[in-house]
């Protein structure tokens, strides 16, 4: 079981990492393509892709945490196709991870342009002004931070419950 458990959890947080580095690469290929002068990528835009790597690293360690525990009460439960159960469940935790992630994205870029206007991220980047991404990390990484336990009631939604027999 507990052999069962760690290849499990190493497997779903290696393909949750990819998943969310993937999703990142996506929303910022276009900061990307105008970050390298020179063989050399700007600060600006490693602040902005550092600022990806913690949040859906603390995301995706939230959701295999909860998953530890559900992969657990699914072993003692015994039900049948526990690693279906599993897989399913595993599924779904990466695609909030995700949504989760994306959805705090936008809208930290909404306050963004009422912190500091509307500005275009790609001439930005271009142009090295880190001090607009420094800000904007921080603001992502808070949003994210303090409202982790909002998500952690969102990924428990999908526990199982298990009955305990009162005896009288």
């Amino acid at each position: 079981m507990d052999t069962t458990k760690i290849i499990t959890l190493t497997i779903i947080g290696i393909v949750s990492m990819a998943i969310s580095l993937t999703i990142t690469q996506l929303i910022l290929r276009k900061e990307k393509s105008k970050s390298e002068s020179e063989g050399k990528i700007r600060l600006a835009y490693g602040i902005l892709f550092f600022t990806w790597v913690v949040v859906f690293s603390l995301l995706n360690f939230k959701s295999l945490s909860i998953l530890n525990e559900y992969i657990d009460t699914v072993f003692k439960t015994n039900e049948g196709n526990s690693m279906i159960a599993i897989l399913k469940t595993s599924v779904i935790f990466i695609g909030l991870t995700n949504v989760w992630m994306i959805v705090w994205y936008f809208i930290t870029k909404v306050f963004t342009v009422l912190f500091a206007g509307n500005r275009n991220e790609a001439n930005e980047i271009e142009n090295n002004h880190y001090t607009l991404f420094l800000m904007k990390g921080i603001l992502f990484i808070g949003f994210v931070y303090c409202l982790m336990p909002v998500f952690e009631i969102l990924l428990r939604t999908f526990l199982p419950t298990i009955q305990t027999p009162f005896y009288h």
